[in-house]
């Protein structure tokens, strides 16, 4: 029994941030400094592009919406992201059966768009 608990214990304290992006074009762009990537709350007025979604959550209850943003924020660096506009946060509780106790917790969801800034085409001539 202690093993069980210790084992039970140990999966909780463990955090994971888990990012799923999908790509919605398959135009391979420069990856961006995540620095360099800007939050936005509501769609920006100047012209831009998704390129894609992402759906972040914890996978424990020590995860908070500032650790998925930062993730989010990485994975939209990487395929060339100029900025993210964040979705509404959720959270989802399940329940966790332990040989000594009922544990509730509570799983972070965040999703967002991943955009890119039209502009301007440069033409010879």
């Amino acid at each position: 029994m202690k093993l069980a608990r210790r084992i039970s214990l140990c999966l909780l304290l463990v955090g994971c941030i888990r990012a799923d992006v999908r790509r919605l074009d398959q135009v391979v762009r420069p990856t961006q400094s995540p620095d360099s990537v800007t939050v936005f709350l509501e769609r920006p007025q100047q012209p831009h592009t998704v390129i894609a979604t992402i759906k972040g959550r914890g996978e424990s209850v020590f995860d908070s919406f500032d650790d998925i943003r930062r993730r989010m924020i990485v994975d939209a660096a990487k395929i060339g992201g100029d900025a993210l506009i964040l979705g509404p946060e959720s959270t989802k509780s399940t329940f966790i059966i332990t040989p000594t106790a009922l544990i509730k917790s509570d799983r972070k969801e965040l999703t967002a768009e991943v955009i890119v800034f039209n502009r301007p085409s440069r033409r010879g001539g």
